[in-house]
Parts: structure tokens; sequence; C-alpha cells
């Protein structure tokens, strides 16, 4: 190989390595701050650990890991904006894809009649993805988390105002879609006794109707307009166990097992029952 050759490959290794690095730590950071760590996870670990014994005493072994998982932090990153679902069916197509890719591509090379040499390839790639993946992952993180602070104090903040008690249970009401979802999967609420996930809580759909809007007529004077819009607003009823209401209530903000913001409220109860 000449010189000008082993640069390249050079060159290309420690691109194929850093990209890999950085969209695998905007993935990770991406999960954690979607409370999705351990979809992630599955989809990231299981295709290069498959190659990794496909390929066992290849020279292209970590090179196509490392692909699968470039792959692999690619469709996590994107699926959003493409409307794929990181869950179910979608998260297990994405990590077929993510595994699959290295090995078609290998395929049609070899039904070419061609071999993928790596070399210096391998070897540059390795380095640049151990050497920039960890800087790289505790900045994304460290990002993250300050961006989950700052959202989960104000979502903390926002339903604490909507919280309140009727009869043995605690009720979030009027909350939009957005939020009732977020609130599900990132809050629970903790009393002297137990902590209740909010995902444990029955949700109920209220439709509200308004309003009333001013406009003015094409003779120049005033006239009352009145417009009835529906809006579908969302109530949480999470049923106490056993226990009355108390006087005060930790709500409590989560990114998986990891507790995030919590805040005092005190209770305002009611006498009917929520419903």
């Amino acid at each position: 190989m000449t010189m000008p050759g082993k640069w390249l490959k050079s060159l290309a290794g420690v691109a194929l390595g850093m990209l890999s690095a950085y969209v695998v730590a905007a993935a990770l950071a991406g999960a954690y701050r979607d409370s999705e760590i351990l979809d992630v996870l599955l989809s990231l670990a299981l295709p290069p650990l498959v190659l990794f014994f496909v390929y066992q005493g290849s020279e292209k072994r970590f090179v196509f890991c490392v692909t699968s998982l470039l792959i692999a932090g690619t469709f996590f990153d994107l699926s959003p904006s493409l409307g794929i679902p990181r869950t179910g069916l979608g998260l297990v197509l994405m990590t077929i894809a993510s595994m699959a890719g290295p090995v078609i591509v290998d395929l049609c090379f070899i039904d070419m009649g061609r071999q993928i040499h790596v070399g210096t390839l391998a070897r540059m790639t390795q380095i640049a993805f151990v050497l920039a993946f960890f800087p790289l992952a505790g900045w994304k993180l460290f990002t993250a988390h300050e961006t989950i602070l700052k959202e989960d104090r104000k979502l903390v903040g926002e339903l604490a105002a909507h919280l309140s008690g009727h009869g043995n249970s605690l009720v979030l009401d009027k909350l939009d879609a957005k939020t009732s979802n977020r609130a599900l999967r990132r809050l629970a609420i903790r009393t002297d006794d137990r902590t209740y996930p909010l995902s444990d809580a029955d949700v109920e759909s209220v439709r509200e109707t308004r309003t009333v809007r001013r406009v003015t007529n094409t003779h120049g004077t005033e006239a009352t307009e009145i417009t009835r819009e529906q809006e579908d607003r969302m109530r949480l009823i999470l049923k106490l166990q056993g226990t009355a209401l108390p006087d005060y209530v930790v709500v409590v903000s989560h990114r998986g097992p990891v507790p995030i913001y919590e805040a005092t409220v005190a209770l305002t109860k009611n006498e009917d029952d929520g419903s």
C-alpha cells in the first residue's frame, strides 16, 4: 500500500471513530432526556455485540461494530423527526437494520468477487472511538442534565398549581395532552408512607367548550361574536391506598431510575371525589 493510501485510510478511520462516538453520545443524551435509557442501551448494544461474534477473527470486526453503532445512533437521533417510534416494533426494526447494514455491504462485495480490507482503518477507528467517546458522552450527558433540570423544575411548578386532593385521591386537573404525557412518564408523588408513580394514575379526558371573541364589523361598530371551541383536557387521578390525604406531598421528577428534581406542595382538599 502506498503512503497516500495509508494516510487516507488512517484519516477515514479517525473520522469514522469520532463521528460514531459523537452520534452514540448524542443518542445516550437523548435517551436520558426522553426517559428512554433502557431502550437506547438495547438498541446500541445488541448490533455490535452480535457482529463481534459473527466476525470473530476478522480484521473487519471492530470497524463493523463501530459502523453498527453509528447506524443505531443515527436511527435513534433521527427517528422522532421521521415519525418512527423508538419503542416496540420501531425499536426492533431499527436494531435489526443496524445489525444487518454492515453485513449486507460485506456480502455485496463478496458477490462482486471483492474483499473489504481495512488494515490501518480498523486500528485508527478503534483508537479514535475509544479516545473520543468518553469525553463526548460526559459532555453530552452533562448538557442534557442541565436541560432536564430546567425542564423538570418548570414541569413540577406547573403541575403543582393543578394538584388537589379529592376524597382519598390526588387529582391533577386541566392538563393538555403533552403535559399529561410528560407527567405520566416522568413524575411521582411521595407521601409520608410511600411513593406513587403517576404512571399508575387513572387518566380521564375532559372536553371544555369556550370562548367569546369581540370583532369589528364593516360599519366600524363593535359587535360580539360568540364562538364555541372544544378542547380536550386531561385529568389524572391517583388513588392513595389505605391512607388519608396528607397536608403536604412531594412531587418528584425522574428519568428512568434517576431522580432529577422535587418540590413540596401543600394540598388543597375538596370533599368531592374528583370525578
